[in-house]
């Protein structure tokens, strides 16, 4: 898990940057003490967490999840890690979308 960590760390440190952001400028939405121990690996982000980081920053959610896994893995491309997440989703939302019953107009 700290390899998870320690890539998360790395893409919030690199997107707050790029956000021109300090580490201070996330309270309150999250404190600079929780946002060090994010960008130094020693603790994990709830979903929750990860969501507010990305409304301070200005980005989607979904990118600073997709920078962390690319730097846990380098070898792989973007285009790899989306198309594979996208073909997933698809899936996903076909095998859990209510089915209409007879009669049912909505």
């Amino acid at each position: 898990m700290r390899e998870l960590n320690e890539a998360f760390g790395q893409a919030l440190r690199d997107l707050r940057l790029k956000a021109n952001l300090a580490q201070v400028d996330f309270p309150p939405k999250v404190s600079r003490e929780h946002v060090s121990l994010l960008e130094r690996g020693l603790r994990s982000p709830s979903l929750e967490t990860i969501d507010n980081l990305a409304e301070v920053m200005g980005i989607s959610p979904l990118a600073l999840v997709l920078q962390c896994y690319l730097y846990r893995d380098q070898s792989q491309s973007i285009e790899t890690l989306i198309g594979k997440a996208l073909s997933e989703v698809r899936m996903e939302m076909i095998a859990v979308a209510p089915q209409k019953k007879d009669g049912d107009s909505s």
